[in-house]
């Protein structure tokens, strides 16, 4: 997995930021109140909770997919999210081969700058003009990194990005993320990932967001005493 591009300015901080945010999907089911978060170029930041405490939708929230209820979205003007989904098949037209789907959703460029782009997510060869749908989890998830760089994002997302990743794939997204000079926020599982990447942990849970300064180690401390005090150790 090649670098992501970088080469973009500088921006002052606050970059992207949620300021008392209250969220809910229905009146009768609170899901935040009084979100503060904020990151910025120099974040490596990972959120980590339950299945259905909300990580997925404090992603969205960041990126203005969905709108507080109250309190406020901020981001820098000159901002550029990529986003990479855990349905991230559902962000890939299937019909078309890797090359065509970049064609249709970057036009303007040579054949030969979109096999370049696939090849540096391991899409070469006659790989680049099979149909998406033919191509396996693992080659889907590589056609879906070399789309998300591609418009050279300075702030990448990312929500479960090592389904369908082997280790050694795992390791080259990690080396990735540590070179880029924007900024990081995923959810993620994978503690290896977590470990390599991410210098801060965003916990979820209860209706709050809130900041671990311990890292990984703290957290499962944390959730090692949760277990203990409902009797599954």
């Amino acid at each position: 997995m090649r670098q992501f591009p970088d080469n973009f300015e500088k921006l002052s901080p606050p970059i992207l930021q949620l300021d008392e945010v209250e969220f809910y999907y229905s009146a009768d089911r609170r899901l935040f109140t009084g979100l503060s978060l904020s990151a910025d170029l120099e974040s490596r930041i990972c959120i980590v909770g339950e299945n259905g405490a909300g990580k997925t939708t404090v992603l969205k929230l960041l990126m203005g997919e969905l709108t507080p209820v109250n309190g406020v979205r901020q981001s820098h003007r000159n901002l550029k999210i990529g986003y990479f989904s855990q349905h991230h098949v559902d962000q890939l037209d299937l019909n078309v081969c890797s090359v065509e789907l970049l064609l249709n959703r970057f036009p303007g460029r040579t054949e030969e700058e979109y096999r370049h782009q696939l090849g540096g997510y391991g899409i070469t060869g006659e790989l680049a003009t099979r149909p998406v749908a033919s191509l396996s989890g693992g080659q889907k998830s590589r056609v879906a990194f070399a789309q998300m760089t591609m418009p050279c994002p300075n702030f990448y997302i990312l929500d479960e990005p090592t389904n369908h990743l082997d280790m050694e794939s795992i390791e080259a997204l990690a080396k990735a993320l540590n070179k880029f000079k924007g900024g990081v926020i995923l959810v993620s599982h994978d503690e290896r990932l977590i470990r390599l990447v991410c210098k801060e942990l965003w916990v979820c849970e209860a209706g709050s967001v809130r900041r671990i300064d311990g890292g990984f180690d703290e957290y499962r401390d944390i959730l090692h005493e949760q277990f203990r005090k409902e009797g599954y150790l």
